[in-house]
């Protein structure tokens, strides 16, 4: 992982960030990643783990105090502010811009974090298929509650899995992955 000077702003634009640039541009997976979401998942999970299939790695579902303390009381909070405000209300218009900003640059944050803890943590080896491996991590990326792998949820991880799938596959030009990483 990169070592960065005491005072200096680190880059934030990671393969993990890149990556999940790239599937939040299918709309069909922000879909899901956001349906999830409604049922407890943590976006920030479901893309390391998707991330991690494409790049033929496993993902354990562990995560460091620092980044579940960050994503508890700053990203989590700043949604939820956002999402108080009434869509109605014109004149909150110029605050939940804002506040969606803010939730982007927490999410990045958080993402960036997770990336540093997964170079520390995330294994290499032989893996399945990725759309199989992307399944198997995505259940990993599971909430701790009991009634997280659900009907409703099964369908959207395995959807979700196949689109990862399609975004880390490499392309007919030049090995060259959707998501703009070199294909091994």
């Amino acid at each position: 992982m990169q070592e960065q000077e005491p005072g200096q702003t680190p880059d934030t634009n990671t393969p993990l960030w890149r990556f999940s640039l790239a599937l939040w541009q299918q709309p069909e997976a922000s879909e899901l990643c956001l349906g999830l979401q409604q049922q407890g998942w943590s976006v920030t999970r479901l893309l390391c783990a998707g991330w991690l299939a494409s790049e033929g790695r496993d993902y354990a579902g562990d995560e460091p105090e620092d980044l579940l303390q960050w994503r508890g009381t700053v990203t989590e909070s700043v949604r939820s502010l956002k999402k108080s405000l009434d869509k109605s209300d014109n004149l909150l218009a110029p605050l939940r811009e804002t506040l969606a900003k803010a939730e982007l640059e927490a999410e990045r944050i958080e993402l960036y974090r997770a990336w540093l803890a997964l170079g520390k943590s995330a294994t290499a080896g032989p893996m399945p298929a990725t759309t199989r491996l992307a399944e198997q991590n995505l259940r990993r990326a599971a909430p701790d509650t009991g009634s997280s792998l659900n009907a409703k949820t099964e369908p959207m991880i395995r959807h979700l899995a196949q689109l990862i799938n399609r975004i880390s596959a490499p392309s007919a030009s030049g090995g060259r992955r959707a998501n703009g990483a070199v294909a091994p």
